[in-house]
């Protein structure tokens, strides 16, 4: 037993802690997210695998109007544009009803945001899957931890990543087959 935990916490270590290199394909991405509501996303890459997402909780099947900022931190999994990520952010509520009859909880709610998933990126389209808990610090006395479920992101690629580009080495020169320019 003690040699499948070690093996299973080595190879996550392995996995998170690996080369993030051409992890995402964008530099910047919006679009739709759909969890408890009909939410807008854009996400925008920083740099080494960082991007930074805003979410506009809109009211649109839902009872929130408010924002999330979220730093993520991306890696690649078996190839270019597909990844997992997880990071942590702040996010505000101005208006939260935990239960639309009683009223329970009409103050602005804020506090702090986890979030883990995985994305592929194909053509200009970018999908997402993830998971978003948060802990309110003030506002909601009655729901303090949302577990918020799952939620499925569709964003469109405004501006792609360039590739980083293999440096010619010359090998071949040797050998007399120099590259004509």
């Amino acid at each position: 037993m003690k040699n499948i935990r070690l093996l299973a916490a080595s190879a996550f270590a392995i996995l998170f802690l690996s080369s993030p290199t051409f992890a995402q394909r964008y530099k910047t991405a919006a679009g739709i997210r759909v969890d408890n509501g009909v939410n807008l996303t854009i996400q925008q890459y920083i740099t080494n695998g960082w991007t930074v997402e805003g979410i506009l909780h809109t009211p649109i099947a839902s009872e929130n109007l408010g924002v999330t900022l979220l730093a993520e931190k991306h890696h690649k999994i078996l190839f270019r544009g597909f990844n997992f990520y997880g990071g942590g952010g702040l996010h505000y509520y101005g208006i939260n009803t935990s239960d639309v009859a009683e009223r329970t909880t009409d103050k602005n709610v804020w506090g702090l945001s986890a979030i883990g998933g995985a994305e592929l990126s194909v053509g200009r389209l970018n999908f997402a899957v993830d998971w978003k808990p948060e802990l309110h610090l003030s506002g909601d006395e009655v729901r303090p931890f949302d577990w918020n479920g799952a939620s499925i992101s569709v964003r469109y690629i405004i501006a792609k990543r360039e590739r980083n580009k293999v440096k010619d080495w010359g090998v071949w020169d040797k050998f007399g087959r120099r590259k004509k320019k």
